[in-house]
């Protein structure tokens, strides 16, 4: 009789998809476009990156609160809360109410005018008047808290939520940080303080909360078992997962690290959680090895390493892989999970096999000033991952097995504002020659990179002239970069109060 596996044996790749529909998602980005980590595609991820940066530079006044606002509230641009909206509607699949969304947008819009205000007292350098208006911008965000925590559209709101506990708290780290000689009492200063951490926790709450529900509402209707091919629990709870981690739980990290009751200095790393690709392949044959490690099926036990892979070790059998080890320089492998610290070498979870043909891999170092520099996965998977190579982020492929007799769908695995760091594998299968049967691509925020795009708008946005030396800075000033940042501030300084528009 022929089977659904005899099939795989023997259709060529030009075949595949006339016969077999695909099993995962479509492929996630084309290999045509470039930088797919540029978060010059994807605003939300840009606000991240310019939180995470200026959080690991020495605290100055403004310093935040002027790179968001001329992220968010551009003179000479688009819409970029509509760009948002339009992110966050298409990863959750859901549309946010457009009544809803005229409100907040008014409120957001409202925001960025009062804070634009603040900055213009910044950038005069008046005690009396930054003072006054810090008083009047963050009356204006207290009051419009409460509409971005809309019980009946909770879920759907909470991305934009969560960037509005962000804008709050960089207002209130500024006056922490920096306010004691703007001429208020201590006792005054002091409630300023409280009400910094007061904040932060209330609004960490929220999102807590929120998360917690979501996840709740999705315990209901969970499988009871991983499947036969051991891979349902975790397919079933990784979107929700990834869009948590992505639209929530990002910016409840920078909420933490935002706090100057707990964070007054820099943040040089932001722990933000990875993100993971859809489980690749199958997981059939569940060994002894794999029951030890879990109990649901295939899931993540690798994350956040300190360096990029320096080296991965492959030894096959017919072209495909029994042994993957992949390596990290000393001391700066991924953490385990359950507390186990870290490893700084893995391979594929399974009893122990030897494979026939053996090559090892070298990796490139990552540049100056990354830690790390895999940006996708290029991979061709059936019931198991039939071809892999990986991207580098200067364009170059490292192509670690490719079977060429068996079919498959291709996939480019690959998540905008992060880097592959982590291969996570599982069992051998019994059926396709003890060869690896499952993989999950682990993705890490960069912490040390930053992007050119976030470089020019921290210099675009920086209060005081400031000079090109520090890493967050471009290298050279153009005529046009130099005329963007004396436009923003054209645009801040028009709203002085009692001044009007320009």
């Amino acid at each position: 009789m022929i089977t659904r596996r005899t099939l795989l044996k023997t259709i060529s790749l030009a075949g595949w998809t006339l016969v077999m529909p695909p099993v995962h998602a479509a492929p996630m980005l084309p290999a045509s476009r470039p930088n797919l980590h540029d978060p010059d595609y994807d605003p939300v991820t840009m606000f991240k990156t310019v939180l995470a940066t200026g959080l690991g530079q020495i605290p100055e006044v403004g310093w935040l609160v002027s790179g968001l606002v001329s992220l968010l509230w551009p003179s000479d641009k688009p819409d970029i809360w509509a760009q948002i909206r339009e992110r966050v509607e298409r990863m959750i699949d859901e549309k946010i109410d457009d009544t809803v969304y005229s409100l907040l947008k008014a409120k957001l819009d409202g925001l960025g005018d009062v804070l634009k205000q603040y900055l213009s007292a910044v950038k005069l350098g008046d005690n009396e008047a930054i003072r006054m208006q810090f008083i009047a911008t963050n009356t204006e965000f207290v009051g419009a808290a409460p509409q971005f925590q809309n019980e009946k559209f909770a879920w759907v709101l909470a991305p934009l939520c969560a960037m509005f506990t962000n804008l709050h708290m960089t207002l209130l780290r500024d006056a922490v940080l920096n306010g004691k000689g703007w001429g208020w009492s201590s006792d005054y200063y002091a409630g300023i303080v409280k009400q910094a951490g007061d904040t932060a926790s209330r609004y960490g709450n929220y999102l807590d909360k929120v998360m917690a529900d979501g996840k709740a509402r999705l315990d209901t209707h969970a499988p009871s078992s991983p499947g036969m091919h051991n891979t349902d629990i975790y397919a079933y709870y990784r979107p929700f997962y990834t869009k948590r981690t992505l639209l929530i739980d990002d910016f409840r990290t920078l909420l933490t690290c935002l706090d100057p009751t707990q964070h007054a200095g820099k943040v040089t790393d932001i722990p933000f959680k990875d993100v993971y690709s859809a489980a690749y392949g199958t997981a059939d044959d569940w060994d002894v090895s794999c029951a030890q490690m879990s109990g649901i099926g295939v899931d993540v036990p690798y994350s956040r390493p300190l360096s990029s892979i320096a080296s991965i070790h492959v030894e096959y059998f017919n072209a495909t892989p029994r042994v993957v080890d992949v390596s990290y320089p000393t001391g700066k492998g991924p953490e385990m999970w359950r507390g186990e610290g870290r490893t700084d070498r893995y391979g594929i979870i399974a009893d122990d096999l030897d494979g026939v043909e053996k090559q090892t891999f070298r990796l490139p170092t990552p540049a100056d000033g990354k830690r790390y520099n895999i940006v996708a996965a290029h991979l061709r998977s059936g019931d198991t991952p039939l071809e892999l190579g990986l991207e580098f982020d200067d364009g170059s492929m490292q192509t670690l097995w490719n079977r060429t007799d068996l079919g498959g769908t291709r996939y480019i695995v690959s998540v905008p504002g992060r880097m592959l760091t982590t291969l996570n594998m599982w069992t051998r299968s019994g059926f396709y020659d003890s060869d690896l049967g499952c993989i999950i691509f682990g993705f890490s925020v960069d912490t040390r990179y930053t992007p050119p795009a976030v470089r020019e708008l921290m210099y675009v946005s920086a209060v005081t002239q400031p000079n090109t030396g520090p890493d967050c800075l471009p290298r050279s000033i153009s005529t046009q970069l130099q005329s963007r940042r004396d436009a923003f501030w054209r645009d801040v300084t028009a709203h002085i109060p009692g001044r009007g528009r320009t």
